[in-house]
């Protein structure tokens, strides 16, 4: 499918699936040139992308303008945005231009909630494609679920558990007094489990601190301020039993943690009712709490894993995700 095929990619750093994504795009036989999505990964950039772009026009502009400049021969197949928080009305309408014979795609890793510029960008797609079923429905994209990459694989067949449940993630919303409650019932069953939490910045830890009142008393050593590398989080993973997740209130689409766990083959511990309409959805499996009143069922990390039909495990897998967003409908 992808022999040949001359693909430029516009991906955010995140987790390295910067990396990963293009990566395997280059297995399946495809020339990629990749690209931030962003001009800039600074806390203030992000900030400003965030709260009102527009002030940051000229810098986003210049960014995207020296990479069409510099890519304006290759006479791309494709051109892929993850995300799409940052790129303009004025550099699609060029990328147009300049690669008429292009497929002009965007894949939406995060909700509309939490990422407006889609609503304005999106008739300059050729196709949009959502992690977020509702999104899909409201405004005509595409559904597509997140995916898993191909080391999880290795990882299902690794049972020697040092942890009974793992959570690794960024702090937003109630999630860290959320991990805290889930940690406190383990401890009474008798089970041991793993955190990380992870402030993006100091910047961000003390702005809670200042205008959060439930973080007043909160301890500055309970977070880290640099994530783990890739390589430590899949060691964790293998490592543990179930892996916890709550994802942003603002969001149903299915977390990445989430996809890894059915790679992985592990239990999940999860808030989000959504999951109960996909086809790997097993209560022996996944274990669905309210955000607000968790409570862990008893007996729930005590019973095995019940494995999923191969066809299900391979549709979440980077590669089928990979035809799936390039596919034309």
């Amino acid at each position: 499918m992808l022999t040949g095929k001359k693909i430029l990619l516009f991906v955010p750093e995140a987790f390295g699936y910067e990396k990963i994504i293009p990566t395997k795009m280059q297995e399946m036989g495809a020339v990629v040139d990749v690209y931030d999505e962003r001009p800039s990964n600074s806390f203030l950039t992000k900030a400003l992308i965030h709260i009102n772009r527009r002030l940051l026009n000229w810098k986003i502009n210049r960014y995207f303008n020296s990479i069409c400049s510099k890519e304006a021969k290759k006479n791309y197949d494709y051109i892929v945005f993850v995300r799409g928080e940052a790129v303009t009305i004025k550099i699609l309408q060029r990328l147009r231009i300049e690669h008429p014979n292009a497929k002009l795609i965007l894949y939406l890793w995060d909700s509309i909630l939490n990422n407006k510029n889609p609503l304005v960008t999106h008739p300059y797609f050729d196709k949009v494609l959502t992690f977020q079923r509702n999104d899909a429905e409201r405004h005509g994209f595409v559904f597509r679920p997140l995916f898993y990459t191909d080391i999880y694989k290795e990882i299902a067949t690794c049972k020697d558990f040092v942890y009974d449940a793992l959570f690794v993630g960024t702090v937003h919303s109630d999630r860290y007094y959320f991990i805290r409650d889930i940690e406190r019932q383990l401890k009474n069953m008798n089970k041991k489990m793993m955190s990380f939490f992870v402030f993006r910045s100091q910047i961000l830890y003390y702005r809670k601190k200042l205008f959060d009142k439930t973080y007043k008393y909160v301890r500055k050593e309970d977070f880290h301020f640099t994530p783990l590398s890739k390589k430590e989080v899949m060691k964790l993973v293998a490592q543990s039993k179930c892996l916890v997740d709550a994802q942003h209130p603002k969001q149903t689409g299915l977390t990445m943690r989430t996809i890894e766990a059915i790679g992985s083959c592990r239990k999940l511990l999860t808030t989000n009712e959504a999951i109960k309409e996909y086809d790997f959805y097993n209560p022996n499996n996944i274990l669905v709490v309210d955000r607000f009143t968790p409570i862990v069922r008893e007996g729930f990390l005590d019973s095995e894993y019940e494995n999923l039909n191969k066809d299900v495990y391979d549709s979440y897998s980077l590669e089928s995700w990979i035809k799936d967003v390039l596919k034309q409908n």
